[in-house]
Formats: C-alpha cells, structure tokens, sequence
C-alpha cells in the first residue's frame, strides 16, 4: 500500500509540517469524487469522437496539481500516464489509461480515511 499514499513525499512537501500535509490530503480526499466526475464526463464526451480531446486537458490538469504535494505516487503516475496521453492526442491508448487512474481513485478513496489514522 505503499505506492498508495508515502508520508515522507507529504511531510518534504508540507516542510514538516503534518498538520498542513494532513490538511491537504484531507482535502484531496473531500474533492476526490468531484475530481471523478468531472474527469468522467469529459472523457465519456471525449469518446464520442466528435469531441477534441482537448475537453479533458482542464480536469485532469487540476487533479494531477493537486496530487503534486500530497504523496500520492500511484494516483499522481496514473494521472501523470492520462495527461500525457492527452498531450499526445492520443485516444488509442486513452480508455485503458482512464480505467487506470479509475482504479487509482478508488484505491485512494477506498484506504484514505485509514490512512488519516496512521503515524505520519
């Protein structure tokens, strides 16, 4: 679980700080599912071929800043892979990519209120 959440990457970004780290990741959690949808619709528009890729640049582009100092390795990856991937205006590889960072998401969602509980 490890590659889920690392309290060092929080803490360096937060400069020691745990109570703002922990503040942060909370709100990453809190905006999480509003993140999902956004990215969700997007894509399904996306997907309709009729649609620029370009629709999905500005919710992804949000969630992979907000994972940039919270130390959230694989949520940041998986997001990282999907941004890149609409850089490329690369649709081939697009559906695959957003299963990934779906998957992500859950995990995050699924294990981040635990995580809360622990020792930073």
């Amino acid at each position: 679980m490890s590659d889920i959440f690392d309290a060092g990457i929080a803490l360096e970004q937060a400069a020691d700080n745990e109570n703002l780290a922990r503040e942060l990741f909370t709100m990453l959690l809190d905006e999480l599912p509003d993140h999902r949808q956004a990215i969700d619709a997007a894509f399904r528009a996306v997907s309709s071929e009729d649609v620029k890729i370009d629709r999905l640049w500005d919710p992804v582009h949000k969630l992979h800043g907000a994972t940039a100092y919270l130390g959230v390795p694989a949520l940041r990856q998986a997001v990282k892979t999907f941004e890149d991937l609409i850089k490329q205006d690369n649709r081939d590889q697009l559906a695959e990519a957003f299963r990934q960072l779906d998957t992500e998401i859950n995990r995050l969602l699924e294990h981040g209120r635990e995580i809360l509980t622990r020792n930073w």
